[in-house]
């Protein structure tokens, strides 16, 4: 592993009993068959050392992401983004994949990094399967969601909070779901990650059982507009892991609120998954039997994943052509709400709060564009600010509000977009090739 710069001095966490592992440098009996040929448990130094590295070798294919929050303990939130040429503004679908919402889930951070690896490793060496997905997607990796939760040791957040219970759509004041909806900054930072970025699958992996879980998290709130396409997804996902893995609604494996698939779907329309990888009951937790001998089936999951968000039937499209330089974005803002709870006057109602989607495209060469987006036509969820209705059958006609703009922000034209599943949607934007060029006034 190469050095990271400004990277956190860290002990390596302890693995809790339960997991069966001394620390996560003890090494695993196990021959390393690993992208990274690893056979113990990453340190966060490791994490960010490995992240790194990514980008200083391809410098071409991956670049590093950031997240804008950090954590309660000031810790940073990092990532990577792979593409083939990472670097350009192509209007490619993206598939997210996040590890340890929950910082003692280890396994989940380690797939999620390894992972990475792998698709970086089989494009440089030319691999047709990733380069042709790389071609048409890209990948926002970030190994741990959670870090001050994975640096102690432990599920929750410095601040004691679950934060795959803080999440607002349907939040509830459990005692462990925050203080607020969206209170802690590592759920913000997954907000932000959805919200900017037009991912078509988001995947959120787990320890320790051995589902494949997509919204909604209450059985009260009935079926999701686009189950057909969840349980499609989750079902071959799960098939891959092999035969002990369900696919099944979240809320048939209980019952929860606040989580990170919920308000991904309801809010972006994303194919949005909880994955949860288990040894078989009976076999001992070790990095063995929970890194190493599932590894095989998980990149053939992540990959099937990707496969998804690079389809032409799961996404839309907005094309088109504008002045050379301009930047084009789009943008969508609504309420949404938690669950009804308890408030200060006495009263039992939900709370409201927005959610704001934007996305940019800078255009290059001859202006033309071809945009992949998610559905302007956002499912009803349950969560109303009268309370919960459930079993909603329809979708918000909310258009994107497109702008195409000179780099310095001045908005030149502005068109409201339409645009469904699998549909292309042609933006005249005359007004702004005629405007972009003159002088101001």
């Amino acid at each position: 592993m190469l050095a990271a710069a400004a990277v956190l001095a860290v002990p390596a966490v302890a693995v809790p009993a339960a997991v069966g592992a001394a620390s996560p440098s003890a090494p695993s009996t196990a021959a390393a068959d690993l992208p990274s040929g690893n056979t113990a448990y990453r340190t966060l130094a490791d994490y960010e050392a490995d992240l790194a590295e990514l980008v200083a070798d391809h410098p071409d294919l991956v670049k590093p992401i950031t997240l804008p929050y950090p954590t309660t303990s000031g810790r940073t939130v990092r990532g990577v983004e792979i593409s083939t040429n990472v670097n350009a503004d192509d209007g490619k679908p993206t598939f997210v994949d996040v590890g340890m919402h929950h910082g003692n889930e280890f396994p989940s951070g380690e797939l999620t990094m390894e992972f990475a690896i792998d698709l970086v490793q089989r494009a440089a060496a030319g691999d047709r399967e990733v380069t042709r997905l790389l071609d048409r997607a890209r990948v926002v990796v970030v190994p741990i969601v959670n870090v001050d939760g994975f640096v102690r040791g432990r599920r929750q957040t410095d601040t004691n909070v679950d934060m795959n219970r803080n999440y607002g759509l349907g939040w509830l004041p459990i005692s462990t779901g925050g203080a607020a909806a969206w209170s802690e900054p590592e759920s913000r930072n997954i907000e932000w990650l959805l919200s900017t970025r037009q991912a078509t699958v988001f995947n959120t992996q787990h320890t320790c059982i051995q589902v494949v879980l997509y919204p909604p998290l209450q059985l009260a709130a009935g079926p999701a507009q686009d189950v057909d396409r969840l349980h499609a997804l989750a079902s071959e996902v799960a098939s891959i892991y092999g035969p002990g893995y369900k696919a099944l609604p979240s809320a048939e494996d209980y019952e929860t609120t606040g989580e990170a698939i919920d308000w991904a779907y309801y809010a972006t329309r994303g194919l949005a998954l909880t994955t949860e990888t288990c040894p078989d009951a009976g076999v001992a937790r070790t990095y063995e039997t929970q890194v190493l001998d599932v590894y095989d089936e998980h990149r053939e999951a992540m990959t099937t994943m990707l496969a998804t968000a690079a389809d032409p039937d799961q996404y839309a499209v907005i094309d088109g052509k504008g002045p050379k330089g301009a930047v084009l974005r789009i943008t969508k803002a609504f309420d949404m709400y938690t669950s009804p709870y308890a408030q200060p006057d006495g009263a039992t109602r939900p709370s409201s709060f927005t959610t704001t989607l934007t996305s940019d495209l800078a255009l290059g060469r001859n202006g033309k564009f071809e945009w992949a987006v998610n559905p302007s036509y956002r499912p009803i969820p349950a969560y109303q600010e009268d309370g919960v209705h459930g079993f909603q059958t329809g979708f918000y006609e909310e258009p994107w509000i497109l702008t195409c703009e000179r780099p310095d922000g001045t908005v030149l034209q502005t068109v409201p977009v339409n645009v469904d599943l699998g549909e292309t949607v042609t933006v005249d934007l005359k007004e702004c090739r005629r405007d972009f060029h003159r002088s101001r006034p």
